[in-house]
């Protein structure tokens, strides 16, 4: 297996998959460490050298002295930087594998950390006062396509929302919610507002007035005049041939009689039986408002109507047809509803840009609402980090954190050995001078 096998294997998640930066950081961090033990084999080579030869030359002891002191050094920050994450050579020492041991004592203190330091009202609402969201908003939504691909996204969204939607299920409910709501009205109630309102207009003059135009019209058309005698004689009830006779002939001196009656009632507006036909409109109104038996009557229909078959198909078909329209203006390819929304939303980017105090008050709305919200949920911040660390092994805590600074804390052995170096070089050579040695 590969180096980058290994370790994508290694920080993988749970559904096998590793990051690239995760193996970059691996790769890095393998690095160091080998560069690391690399130096502390040279400084054994040099070590083992220099002991071989100090005999040749006073100085090769300077060299032996700087070896053996960065070997020490190197060996003591190996150990210390291993005793982090795990037991040095699988040894269980006192207080080695410290992160592992004190997991949940670190995902408790860095929830505690995070909640304390970073998520605060304060800092939260220095970086949003800072940032001026209404600006960023009215600068997004005034750019060039923003307007309109977020029109279009609603509509697809919209879309995308109505196919989901169990037809059946919305069909049966809308139409409950609206016969329930149609055998709520009270219809006795309306009709006498509609008349009420018919004759205050003086409709009903209107609509006496066009019916009268039209039987004079048609009285006064001699071709209609067979058609009047055949009513008069099945309205009469005449089966003798002497009847049917006698009413055929004064039928014509009827009919004009009729047509005169007629335009004398079209052409005067105080006519008696206009009058009368006024009183008889206003009685009807009267007995709309109090008549119980009117308004019983009224609300049987009403409740049978609504029961009717005819009525619960059209009431089960309001969702079929709203439904054809929205899908109509929410076309996939060229939605309607998208190029309405789009001068909607241009036109709120242009105000928000314009209007200071509408900015000013949607900046101070998310600032006091997301103060309100940290103030609220802040608590559960430093739970949430610790819950996501408990979920985490001993084992890929380690790795983990190894992975993040692993590669810097390589260089503390690499200072070690220098520094150790240095320090043992610094001891002989004073020891030296005081000729301890």
């Amino acid at each position: 297996m590969t180096t980058e096998k290994h370790l994508a294997n290694q920080f993988a998640d749970p559904l096998g998959r590793a990051s690239s930066r995760d193996i970059q950081l691996s790769l890095r961090l393998k690095t160091m460490q080998r560069i690391s033990f690399g130096l502390l084999l040279v400084m054994a080579v040099m070590y083992a050298i220099a002991v071989s030869y100090r005999h040749i030359h006073p100085a090769i002891g300077y060299l032996a002295a700087f070896s053996e002191a960065a070997m020490v050094g190197a060996v003591a920050d190996w150990f210390a930087v291993v005793a982090l994450f795990r037991h040095p050579l699988s040894i269980p020492i006192w207080h080695t594998a410290i992160i592992p041991n004190s997991k949940e004592d670190i995902g408790r203190n860095l929830g505690e950390f995070v909640e304390t330091h970073f998520i605060t009202e304060e800092a939260i609402t220095r970086r949003i006062r800072s940032a001026n969201p209404a600006d960023l908003l009215s600068t997004w939504l005034l750019a060039p396509k923003t307007a309109t691909n977020l029109g279009h996204a609603a509509a697809h969204a919209l879309n995308k929302v109505l196919d989901s939607l169990d037809d059946a299920k919305i069909k049966r409910q809308l139409g409950e919610v609206v016969g329930r709501q149609l055998s709520q009205l009270n219809m006795p109630e309306m009709a006498a507002n509609v008349v009420d309102l018919f004759v205050a207009e003086k409709k009903h003059e209107e609509m006496l007035d066009g019916i009268l135009e039209w039987a004079v019209g048609y009285l006064a058309d001699t071709a209609n005049q067979p058609k009047i005698s055949e009513f008069l004689i099945h309205a009469i009830g005449a089966e003798n041939i002497i009847f049917k006779t006698a009413i055929t002939k004064v039928s014509p001196s009827l009919i004009k009689a009729l047509w005169q009656s007629a335009k004398d009632i079209r052409t005067n507006p105080h006519h008696a039986l206009r009058n009368k036909y006024g009183v008889m409109i206003q009685e009807f109104v009267q007995q709309l408002k109090a008549d119980p038996d009117w308004q019983n009557t009224i609300t049987q229909y009403q409740q049978d109507t609504l029961n009717s078959e005819q009525v619960k198909n059209l009431l089960n078909g309001i969702w079929d047809l709203l439904k054809d329209r929205l899908n109509m203006a929410l076309d996939r390819h060229d939605p309607v509803m998208g190029g309405q929304l789009t001068p909607l939303i241009r036109q709120i980017g242009h105000t928000l840009a314009t209007d200071a105090q509408l900015s000013a008050w949607l900046n101070e709305a998310i600032e006091s609402g997301s103060a309100s919200m940290i103030h609220q949920y802040r608590g559960e911040v430093g739970c949430f980090i610790e819950d996501q660390l408990k979920q985490w092994t001993k084992d890929e805590m380690s790795n983990r954190i190894e992975l993040a600074i692993g590669s810097d804390l390589q260089f503390i052995r690499i200072n070690g050995t220098v520094v150790g170096g240095l320090v043992g070089l610094v001891i002989y050579a004073i020891t030296q001078l005081t000729g301890k040695v």
